[in-house]
Protein backbone atom coordinates (compact mmCIF):
# COMPACT_ATOMS: atom_id res chain seq x y z
CA UNK A 1 0.00 0.00 0.00
CA UNK A 2 2.82 2.41 0.87
CA UNK A 3 4.36 1.30 -2.35
CA UNK A 4 1.59 3.08 -4.74
CA UNK A 5 1.05 5.77 -2.21
CA UNK A 6 4.98 6.64 -2.73
CA UNK A 7 4.99 5.94 -6.68
CA UNK A 8 1.87 8.14 -6.84
CA UNK A 9 3.63 11.42 -5.56
CA UNK A 10 4.99 13.53 -8.01
CA UNK A 11 8.18 15.20 -7.87
CA UNK A 12 8.72 19.12 -6.75
CA UNK A 13 8.29 21.47 -9.62
CA UNK A 14 10.61 23.88 -10.17
CA UNK A 15 10.38 27.11 -11.32
CA UNK A 16 9.79 27.83 -14.86
CA UNK A 17 12.82 27.98 -16.66
CA UNK A 18 15.15 26.39 -13.96
CA UNK A 19 16.96 23.30 -14.27
CA UNK A 20 19.92 21.58 -14.40
CA UNK A 21 20.38 22.25 -17.84
CA UNK A 22 20.38 25.76 -17.82
CA UNK A 23 17.43 28.87 -17.12
CA UNK A 24 17.33 30.43 -20.44
CA UNK A 25 17.44 27.57 -23.09
CA UNK A 26 14.38 26.20 -21.79
CA UNK A 27 12.11 28.99 -21.80
CA UNK A 28 10.33 30.22 -25.05
CA UNK A 29 12.36 33.10 -25.45
CA UNK A 30 16.04 31.70 -24.30
CA UNK A 31 16.86 31.72 -28.43
CA UNK A 32 15.94 35.38 -29.18
CA UNK A 33 17.67 35.96 -25.36
CA UNK A 34 21.10 34.41 -26.90
CA UNK A 35 20.68 36.30 -29.65
CA UNK A 36 20.09 39.78 -28.46
CA UNK A 37 23.07 39.22 -26.00
CA UNK A 38 25.43 38.49 -28.58
CA UNK A 39 24.94 42.12 -29.82
CA UNK A 40 25.28 43.58 -26.05
CA UNK A 41 28.60 45.86 -25.78
CA UNK A 42 31.12 43.87 -23.75
CA UNK A 43 32.37 47.20 -21.59
CA UNK A 44 35.75 47.34 -20.21
CA UNK A 45 37.26 47.29 -17.08
CA UNK A 46 37.49 51.26 -16.50
CA UNK A 47 33.68 51.33 -16.77
CA UNK A 48 33.68 49.18 -13.95
CA UNK A 49 35.56 50.41 -11.16
CA UNK A 50 33.45 47.56 -8.69
CA UNK A 51 35.91 45.49 -9.93
CA UNK A 52 38.93 47.09 -9.29
CA UNK A 53 41.59 45.11 -7.07
CA UNK A 54 38.75 41.95 -6.99
CA UNK A 55 40.70 38.55 -8.38
CA UNK A 56 37.88 37.39 -10.55
CA UNK A 57 38.00 33.69 -11.70
CA UNK A 58 34.62 33.58 -14.29
CA UNK A 59 32.62 37.07 -14.10
CA UNK A 60 34.04 39.95 -15.77
CA UNK A 61 34.15 43.31 -14.18
CA UNK A 62 30.89 44.38 -15.37
CA UNK A 63 29.11 41.10 -14.55
CA UNK A 64 30.76 41.34 -11.14
CA UNK A 65 29.45 44.98 -10.85
CA UNK A 66 26.25 43.73 -12.05
CA UNK A 67 25.83 41.44 -9.14
CA UNK A 68 27.19 43.90 -6.87
CA UNK A 69 24.19 46.06 -8.08
CA UNK A 70 21.81 43.72 -7.63
CA UNK A 71 23.37 42.22 -4.44
CA UNK A 72 23.07 45.90 -3.37
CA UNK A 73 19.56 46.88 -4.40
CA UNK A 74 17.30 43.83 -3.16
CA UNK A 75 19.57 43.15 0.25
CA UNK A 76 18.97 46.42 0.63
CA UNK A 77 21.60 46.85 3.84
CA UNK A 78 18.93 44.69 5.64
CA UNK A 79 21.36 41.97 5.75
CA UNK A 80 24.59 42.44 7.44
CA UNK A 81 26.83 40.54 4.25
CA UNK A 82 28.67 43.20 1.78
CA UNK A 83 27.16 42.77 -1.75
CA UNK A 84 31.18 42.45 -2.50
CA UNK A 85 31.36 38.87 -0.48
CA UNK A 86 28.22 38.07 -1.92
CA UNK A 87 29.33 38.70 -5.90
CA UNK A 88 32.82 37.32 -4.72
CA UNK A 89 31.18 34.17 -3.75
CA UNK A 90 29.33 33.64 -7.31
CA UNK A 91 32.18 34.43 -8.89
CA UNK A 92 34.01 31.71 -7.14
CA UNK A 93 31.06 29.22 -7.61
CA UNK A 94 30.45 29.79 -11.43
CA UNK A 95 34.15 28.64 -11.93
CA UNK A 96 33.33 25.51 -10.08
CA UNK A 97 29.76 24.47 -11.31
CA UNK A 98 30.69 25.34 -15.22
CA UNK A 99 28.35 25.60 -18.01
CA UNK A 100 25.63 25.54 -19.16
CA UNK A 101 24.84 27.22 -15.44
CA UNK A 102 27.67 29.88 -15.84
CA UNK A 103 27.10 31.04 -19.34
CA UNK A 104 23.02 31.32 -18.45
CA UNK A 105 24.20 33.29 -15.69
CA UNK A 106 26.88 35.61 -17.63
CA UNK A 107 23.94 36.07 -20.36
CA UNK A 108 21.18 36.75 -17.19
CA UNK A 109 23.72 39.54 -16.22
CA UNK A 110 24.10 41.33 -19.42
CA UNK A 111 20.75 41.65 -20.33
CA UNK A 112 20.11 43.46 -17.11
CA UNK A 113 22.42 46.14 -17.55
CA UNK A 114 21.86 46.54 -20.81
CA UNK A 115 18.26 46.48 -21.38
CA UNK A 116 17.21 49.03 -18.68
CA UNK A 117 14.92 50.52 -21.90
CA UNK A 118 12.52 47.99 -21.26
CA UNK A 119 12.17 49.88 -17.55
CA UNK A 120 12.09 53.37 -18.44
CA UNK A 121 15.76 54.26 -18.27
CA UNK A 122 18.47 54.92 -20.94
CA UNK A 123 21.38 54.63 -18.65
CA UNK A 124 23.14 50.94 -17.95
CA UNK A 125 21.98 49.26 -14.68
CA UNK A 126 25.26 49.51 -12.87
CA UNK A 127 24.63 53.42 -12.93
CA UNK A 128 21.38 53.64 -11.40
CA UNK A 129 20.94 54.64 -8.30
CA UNK A 130 20.10 51.95 -5.95
CA UNK A 131 16.30 52.61 -5.75
CA UNK A 132 15.73 53.03 -9.50
CA UNK A 133 18.08 49.41 -9.91
CA UNK A 134 14.98 48.04 -7.23
CA UNK A 135 12.29 49.67 -9.36
CA UNK A 136 13.85 48.13 -12.36
CA UNK A 137 14.41 44.66 -11.02
CA UNK A 138 11.27 44.69 -9.78
CA UNK A 139 9.86 45.06 -13.46
CA UNK A 140 11.17 42.10 -14.09
CA UNK A 141 10.13 40.47 -10.97
CA UNK A 142 6.41 41.50 -12.40
CA UNK A 143 6.78 40.83 -15.80
CA UNK A 144 4.58 39.14 -18.14
CA UNK A 145 7.21 37.04 -20.03
CA UNK A 146 8.87 33.99 -18.79
CA UNK A 147 12.50 34.97 -19.81
CA UNK A 148 12.39 37.91 -17.68
CA UNK A 149 10.89 36.50 -14.79
CA UNK A 150 13.33 33.54 -14.71
CA UNK A 151 16.28 35.77 -15.18
CA UNK A 152 15.07 37.84 -11.91
CA UNK A 153 14.43 34.71 -10.24
CA UNK A 154 17.73 32.93 -10.94
CA UNK A 155 19.78 36.05 -9.83
CA UNK A 156 18.29 36.96 -6.91
CA UNK A 157 17.90 33.10 -6.10
CA UNK A 158 22.00 33.66 -6.07
CA UNK A 159 22.21 36.89 -4.47
CA UNK A 160 19.61 35.17 -1.37
CA UNK A 161 21.68 32.03 -1.00
CA UNK A 162 25.35 33.71 -1.02
CA UNK A 163 24.05 36.51 1.34
CA UNK A 164 22.13 33.87 3.76
CA UNK A 165 24.67 31.25 3.75
CA UNK A 166 27.25 33.66 5.93
CA UNK A 167 27.35 32.97 9.43
CA UNK A 168 26.36 37.04 10.23
CA UNK A 169 22.48 36.10 8.61
CA UNK A 170 22.05 33.48 11.65
CA UNK A 171 20.22 36.02 13.89
CA UNK A 172 17.69 36.58 11.14
CA UNK A 173 17.35 32.89 9.85
CA UNK A 174 17.16 31.40 13.62
CA UNK A 175 20.08 28.97 12.36
CA UNK A 176 22.38 27.52 15.44
CA UNK A 177 24.53 26.20 13.25
CA UNK A 178 26.14 23.10 12.73
CA UNK A 179 25.55 20.56 15.35
CA UNK A 180 29.40 19.94 15.20
CA UNK A 181 29.68 23.86 16.98
CA UNK A 182 26.89 23.21 19.28
CA UNK A 183 27.74 19.68 20.38
CA UNK A 184 30.80 17.82 22.22
CA UNK A 185 31.24 14.80 21.07
CA UNK A 186 33.78 12.70 22.39
CA UNK A 187 36.51 10.96 20.36
CA UNK A 188 36.72 6.78 20.73
CA UNK A 189 39.64 4.66 19.92
CA UNK A 190 38.14 1.83 17.52
CA UNK A 191 39.84 -1.64 17.45
CA UNK A 192 38.29 -3.30 14.46
CA UNK A 193 40.23 -6.24 14.96
CA UNK A 194 42.75 -7.88 12.42
CA UNK A 195 42.24 -6.56 9.10
CA UNK A 196 42.62 -9.15 6.10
Amino acid sequence: MASDEFSTKRAPRLPPGVDRRGFLRTSAGGAVAVALASLLPAGCAADYPEAEGVELQTLSPKEFAVVRGVAESILGGAVPVAPELVARRIDRELALVGDPVRGDFKLALGLLEHLTPLGGHFRRFTALDTATRLEYLHGWRDSRFVLRRAVFQAVKSFVFFFAYADDATRHLTGFEGPWTERFEIPVYPVDFGEVV
